[in-house]
């Protein structure tokens, strides 16, 4: 039978809209072997490795329909339509109809046709997109231009997916999006943003009782969503923050909306109200105008933000964005900042660690070998669970553990009899 295989770089979000792509394309039931590569336009090296991914799999699928889509499509489409090999080349606007690209196809199906409950059945975790797109053309990022305009899940069709995924084994639902906290900014309807589509959803399903958010602008987290996070037990306690920079002048020329006081006071409201909750965040550094002081204020948000897991980029300049057109630091300037930053956030994530030994924390299975169960606590920290080979744990199981260790990566604790 044929098959359909994704090549995906690039985001979380990618990997996601490759997994329903493949769905809507094996519902189409291809007569020959199909490659879907969702390629990444982030920074120039993600669309040269892009480029290069492509290249690879035109020389390994001899005889597949290969099918190029994602963020570098809107940047090199040119590039990829004139590879000889290529079947077609689709941009992210219109991956909903990918499997209509198929040559010689029995059947089209939609990508909104696709059962998510299906999608995610033998997953732990399962991702919903409730939003793409972005409208916020900071300096330094491409996204606008290859996701568009910012769009959003009607609410009722967000409730039927989440009702499809409660029919698998999935502990837990993240709700996911280019920019989640402008949801709804299009939409007339019951629900206007982000706060009203969680309200929505744990309202109309008690049995939702792991929730998480992925990243979030500081910006869009107003005070009923602070409250929601504080309160609301059945939201993760882990609150992952798209920050970019700590000093006010370059949050400026980033053409962020938020300042260095609003992350602090986010932080710290979070912390302060809610037991357990751990903070992340990206970072860039070596960002156009940034000097010494400036990503020293960097570095010291680490600490006054208590960001323990936290993401750390090294500035790369991107053609057709505003900040790649002003003075750019040295390479050896921002590799530099870049260790500096990468080295104070794993001292940070060592510290919490450290403050967890001795304590019990709770979490969800993942994998399983014969002594050793792995997985992430309530809060996202890597987990490993030893125990003895009389305890069975299978990938999905909640459990308990006490912290005995930690390595660089993970919390090592035995399991815990609830």
């Amino acid at each position: 039978m044929p098959s359909v295989k994704t090549i995906t770089l690039g985001c979380r979000f990618n990997s996601y809209e490759s997994e329903v792509a493949k769905a809507a394309l094996n519902a189409a039931k291809p007569e020959r072997d199909v490659v879907v590569i969702n390629t990444c336009a982030v920074t120039r090296e993600a669309e040269r490795q892009s480029r290069q991914a492509v290249r690879k799999a035109i020389r390994e699928n001899k005889g597949a329909d290969i099918i190029v889509t994602g963020c570098a499509v809107k940047t090199s489409y040119d590039y990829f339509k004139s590879l000889d090999g290529v079947c077609s080349v689709v941009p992210n606007d219109e991956k909903n109809a990918i499997s209509s690209r198929i040559p010689r196809q029995f059947s089209v199906a939609s990508t909104t046709d696709v059962d998510h409950g299906a999608l995610f059945r033998d997953k732990i975790r399962a991702f919903l997109q409730i939003q793409n797109g972005c409208d916020n053309w900071c300096s330094y990022c491409i996204v606008p231009i290859t996701r568009g305009a910012s769009r959003s899940l009607p609410v009722g069709d967000i409730l039927r997916r989440v009702e499809s995924l409660l029919t698998t084994d999935c502990k837990e639902i993240v709700l996911s999006g280019i920019d989640i906290t402008s949801y709804g900014k299009e939409l007339n309807g019951p629900c206007q943003d982000l706060a009203d589509v969680i309200e929505a959803i744990l309202s109309a399903f008690p049995e939702v009782t792991r929730l998480r958010i992925s990243s979030l602008d500081p910006h869009g987290v107003d005070e009923r969503l602070q409250d929601l996070f504080v309160k609301e037990s059945r939201i993760m306690p882990h609150f992952h923050l798209s920050i970019q920079s700590g000093d006010n002048s370059v949050l400026k020329a980033m053409k962020r909306r938020h300042t260095r006081d609003d992350v602090v006071s986010l932080c710290q409201y979070l912390l302060n109200r809610r037991a357990g909750v751990v903070l992340g965040g990206d970072l860039i550094a070596g960002f156009p105008t940034e000097t010494d002081a400036m990503f020293q204020n960097t570095l010291n948000l680490i600490d006054d933000a208590n960001l323990t897991l936290a993401h750390v980029f090294p500035y790369s300049p991107r053609s057709g964005t505003v900040a790649a057109n002003m003075i750019q630091n040295h390479k050896s300037v921002i590799a530099e900042r870049a260790k500096t930053l990468r080295d104070k956030a794993h001292a940070s994530k060592q510290k919490l660690f450290e403050s967890l030994t001795g304590s019990t924390v709770s979490g969800i299975v993942e994998e399983c070998t014969d002594e050793i169960a792995y997985g992430k606590t309530d809060s996202f920290i890597p987990l490993q669970l030893i125990r003895p080979p009389s305890i069975k744990v299978r990938p999905g199981d909640l459990v308990s553990a006490d912290i005995v260790r930690f390595t660089d990566d993970w919390l090592v604790g035995n399991y815990m009899v609830i």
